[in-house]
């Protein structure tokens, strides 16, 4: 088995090729129109009703409501699949799917976001 033989004809095909690869991040990629990056939450139309959370399989969205009728929604794109669902199912458009895809971080705290509003 010759294998200097069957890769040195791969590696001249490639020398005339671009890269397939950039220098991340000085040289960013734009994502396409579908992309589903962190959600994103509008709380005005939001009526709290709960649909995000029922179909948040990974259990990164809550809704609580209290005894005074303010409405809290929590979300935790740690937890965070990012499967569309809970925009899916929301019923005003108040969930959408951004374009925001760099999260690392080291800090918990900037995983969780929450909006408290009344209804």
């Amino acid at each position: 088995m010759s294998i200097p033989g069957k890769l040195i004809p791969e590696a001249l095909k490639t020398l005339g090729k671009d890269r397939a690869t950039v220098s991340y991040p000085k040289n960013k990629r734009t994502m396409p129109d579908r992309f589903r990056g962190a959600v994103e939450f509008e709380p005005e139309p939001c009526t709290g009703c709960g649909m995000c959370e029922r179909h948040c399989a990974a259990d990164a969205i809550t809704v609580e409501t209290d005894a005074d009728g303010n409405v809290t929604w929590s979300y935790d794109v740690a937890k965070c699949m990012f499967c569309g669902q809970c925009e899916e199912s929301c019923p005003t458009d108040a969930i959408v799917m951004g374009q925001k895809f760099e999260l690392a971080d080291s800090e918990k705290p900037s995983f969780e976001e929450s909006y408290t509003f009344d209804r």
